[in-house]
């Protein structure tokens, strides 16, 4: 489970599944999509592809989830 991330800032904060969720639903309404269960189950793809790219205790930075998403795309 993660339970931190790295801010851009270099700050160390609780991870939050929801922000990443957040980020792909208000991608999708500027691109004309309206489907927030689709941005939940991308979210839960986003947060399994990061898990299994850590290192055992390794802490996530927002661009390496930045990245998955990107991908996923």
């Amino acid at each position: 489970m993660i339970e931190k991330i790295v801010k851009r800032d270099g700050k160390v904060v609780p991870f939050n599944s929801e922000k990443i969720t957040n980020a792909i639903y208000k991608a999708m309404l500027a691109t004309g999509g309206q489907n927030l269960e689709l941005a939940q189950e991308l979210s839960e793809k986003v947060v399994e592809k990061l898990k299994k790219s850590l290192k055992k205790g390794e802490i996530p930075a927002v661009e390496q989830v930045q990245d998955i998403v990107e991908q996923s795309s």
